[in-house]
């Protein structure tokens, strides 16, 4: 998810990352009212800020640090990594999870594994990509990284 951010008389513009822009606006070398575009929209830093502390699934607003949504439980989407950590990873967006009768998703597997370590996806949640006959237990097929 890259963010291009163009400061206020300038013509080029500069990509980021979620991160990295929280980043570059803490440490004031992009202001909020700047412009950015993502996902083809165009609105101010502050603008792209607010939208990424929102749960996809219910729109309620979440912390950034925050697992899950503690509206729905949702887990919350981080920035996908740019390499995978795990050379047989599938980079498609196929992998979804439902916990309580909520589907979330879809993630790469990368993901997927990425956020089954952190907690954001849990071992008893279920899972299913394209191939698989039925959901499935998370812990029955990934294992964390």
């Amino acid at each position: 998810m890259n963010y291009l951010v163009q400061k206020p008389g300038d013509v080029s513009v500069k990509a980021y990352s979620l991160v990295d822009l929280r980043v570059a606006v803490a440490s004031g070398e992009v202001q909020l009212d700047y412009q950015a575009r993502h996902n083809g929209k165009t609105l101010t830093v502050l603008e792209a800020l607010k939208a990424a502390s929102t749960c996809y699934e219910c729109g309620k607003e979440i912390s950034p640090l925050a697992a899950a949504c503690p509206s729905c439980g949702a887990p919350t989407r981080a920035a996908q990594p740019l390499g995978s950590t795990i050379a047989t990873a599938s980079s498609t967006l196929d992998f979804h999870v439902a916990r309580d009768g909520k589907r979330f998703g879809p993630y790469t597997e990368a993901a997927a594994r990425n956020y089954l370590a952190d907690g954001r996806i849990r071992a008893d949640d279920l899972c299913w990509r394209p191939g698989m006959d039925s959901w499935l237990p998370v812990s029955q097929v990934l294992q964390p990284l």
